[in-house]
C-alpha cells in the first residue's frame, strides 16, 4: 500500500513542480506581474513541491531494490516454562551428569611402572636431569624424563623381523621407542586383564582404543591394528574383541576420546563392554629434540620456560557401572564427563595470566556433578615446571579450592614426567585414580600443559547402588 501512495505523492508533487516552472516561462514572456498569492506560490510551494517530490520517488525506488518480503511461520506455542522440558533437552542434561567407573590405570613414565611411583616422585620433588646420550647445539646435555633400561633395541629387531608393512617403522626412533613403551606397559596390563576375562568369559567383550600420535602416517594404522592383535591378544575371539586406532595431536583430542567413551557405554548400559584406552607418546629422540631446538621450545639452562621432552605410556581400563556390579570388579573409581574450552590467546602471550577459564569450567563441572568443592581433596595437573601453567592453574583452582594447599594438594604431573604430549592428562587421570583410593574422596583432573586447551574432570569414589543384580561369575 505505502509504496503506492508514495508514488502518487511524489509524482504529483513533481508535476506540480512543473506546472509552477511553466507559469513562471509565461510571466517572464509576457511581462505579467504577479500578485502576492502568486509569489507565496512560488517561493514557497514551488520548492517544498521539488524536495517533497524527490524524497517520496527515492522511497518508492529503494522499495524497488528491496527483497521481497518473506512471511515467517508463526513460532509455535510454548507447552512449558521450563526449557529443559522438551524431550532432547531431558537427554542432554541428563548426558551432562553421566559417569564411567575407571577400573584400572596402568602407567609407565620417567620415575617408574606404576602411578605409585609417579606420585612419590612428585611428593619427593624429583625433577627430569641432563642426559649425556644427547646434547644441544652448544655441547651441553640435553634435559630428558626418558624411561631407563627401555628395550628400544629389542622392538626393533622384533619390528626388522615381522612382516614386511612393519619393518619401515623399526627406522623410526621415536615410533620404535613409542612401540617399546607400549609393550612394557602391555605386560603389566595382560597381568590384570587375562584372568578377569577369563573369570568373565564371553559376556564380557573388550573394546581398545588405541591413541596414536598423529603425525604417524595414517595408511598404516591398519597393520598396526594387525599387529597389535597378533601380538598381544592372538587367542582372543574376534566377537569378543574390538580394536580401534584413533590419531590424536593434543591432550584435549585424547580427553575427547575419553568422553566418547562415557557417552558410549552410558547410551547402551546393557552391553557388557570393558574398554582399554591405550596411549604412548616420545620425544626423547634426536630428530625431535633438535626440532625443539630449532624452534625456540627446549628447555636448558639458559631458557628455563621452555619443555623438557618426555616419554610414557598410559593404559585406562574402562567400564559401565552395570558391568562393575555385574562382574564385582573391585577398586573402581568414578570418573564425571570432560568439561573442556579453549583460551582466547596462548598462556605464553605475555601479560597477566588469567585463570578465568579453568575456574569456568570448574564450577559448571562440580554444579554438574553435584559435588561441593570442599569435598575436593586434591587436583592432578598434566602441567610440567613452567611457570605460566602453574600459575594459571593456582588462579584458576583458587577461587573455588581456598582449602588447598599448593604444594601437597595440587599436584603437576609434567614436573616428573616432561611433556607427555598428547597422554600427559591421561597420565594425570590414571594418578587420580589412585589418590580417590586413598583418599576416599574426589579428586580434580586438570589438564593444562597445551597452550590453549584446557578440560577438566571428576575422579570420584565409588558408592554401589543399593540394589545390584546377582553376579553371574
Amino acid at each position: 500500500m505505502w509504496p503506492t501512495v508514495f508514488k502518487i505523492l511524489g509524482g504529483s508533487l513533481l508535476t506540480f513542480a512543473l506546472v509552477w516552472a511553466l507559469v513562471l516561462g509565461w510571466w517572464q514572456s509576457n511581462d505579467y506581474e504577479p500578485s502576492k498569492l502568486d509569489l507565496a506560490l512560488y517561493l514557497g510551494a514551488l520548492p517544498l513541491a521539488l524536495v517533497g517530490g524527490y524524497l517520496l520517488l527515492r522511497g518508492f525506488i529503494e522499495h524497488l531494490k528491496a527483497p521481497p518480503a518473506v512471511d515467517k511461520p508463526d513460532a509455535p506455542a510454548l507447552r512449558d516454562d521450563d526449557p529443559l522440558a522438551a524431550t532432547s533437552a531431558k537427554t542432554a542434561a541428563a548426558e551432562r551428569a553421566f559417569n564411567i567407573c575407571l577400573v584400572e590405570g596402568f602407567v609407565v613414565a620417567a620415575p617408574g611402572a606404576s602411578t605409585d611411583d609417579v606420585l612419590a616422585a612428585i611428593d619427593g620433588g624429583q625433577r627430569p636431569e641432563p642426559s649425556f646420550r644427547l646434547t644441544d647445539g652448544a655441547g651441553f646435555p640435553v634435559f630428558l624424563a626418558e624411561v631407563k633400561d627401555l628395550d628400544v633395541d629389542g622392538m626393533q629387531e622384533k619390528m626388522a623381523a615381522d612382516a614386511a608393512s612393519i619393518r619401515k617403522f623399526a627406522e623410526r626412533e621415536d615410533v620404535a621407542r613409542t612401540l617399546a613403551l607400549l609393550d612394557h606397559l602391555l605386560g603389566t596390563v595382560q597381568e590384570r586383564l587375562t584372568p578377569l576375562l577369563a573369570q568373565a568369559g564371553p559376556a564380557l567383550k573388550l573394546r581398545i582404543v588405541w591413541l596414536v600420535p598423529a603425525n604417524w602416517d595414517s595408511s598404516q594404522l591398519a597393520t598396526l591394528r594387525v599387529w597389535l592383535q597378533l601380538n598381544y591378544w592372538p587367542n582372543q575371539e574376534r566377537s569378543g574383541l574390538d580394536i580401534a586406532l584413533v590419531p590424536v595431536a593434543s591432550e584435549l583430542d585424547a580427553m575427547r576420546q575419553l568422553d566418547e567413551i562415557n557417552l558410549r557405554i552410558n547410551r547402551d548400559p546393557a552391553n557388557s563392554e570393558l574398554t582399554l584406552l591405550l596411549g604412548a607418546a616420545s620425544a626423547v629422540d634426536e630428530q625431535t629434540v633438535e626440532s625443539w631446538a630449532a624452534s625456540n621450545k627446549l628447555f636448558s639452562a639458559d631458557h628455563q620456560d621452555r619443555k623438557i621432552p618426555g616419554e610414557g605410556a598410559v593404559g585406562l581400563l574402562l567400564a559401565g557401572r552395570a558391568s562393575v556390579e555385574r562382574f564385582e570388579l573391585p577398586e573402581v573409581a568414578v570418573l564425571s564427563r570432560v568439561s573442556m574450552g579453549v583460551r582466547d590467546k596462548p598462556v605464553d602471550a605475555g601479560g597477566r595470566i588469567g585463570g578465568k577459564l579453568i575456574e569456568q569450567l570448574v564450577t559448571g563441572l562440580l554444579d554438574v556433578s553435584a559435588v561441593e568443592s570442599t569435598q575436593v581433596k586434591t587436583a592432578l595437573l598434566d602441567a610440567d615446571h613452567r611457570a605460566s601453567r602453574i600459575a594459571e592453574a593456582m588462579e584458576g583452582l583458587g577461587q573455588t579450592f581456598e582449602h588447598f594447599d599448593p604444594i601437597k594438594d595440587c599436584l603437576a604431573v609434567g614436573t616428573v614426567s616432561g611433556d607427555l604430549s598428547p597422554i600427559g592428562g591421561l597420565i594425570a587421570l590414571a594418578c587420580a585414580r589412585t589418590k580417590v583410593l586413598a583418599t576416599e574422596a574426589p579428586v580434580l583432573c586438570l589438564s593444562n600443559q597445551h597452550e590453549r586447551d584446557r578440560a577438566v574432570l571428576l575422579a570420584m569414589p565409588y558408592i554401589p547402588s543399593p540394589n545390584t543384580e546377582p553376579s553371574l561369575t
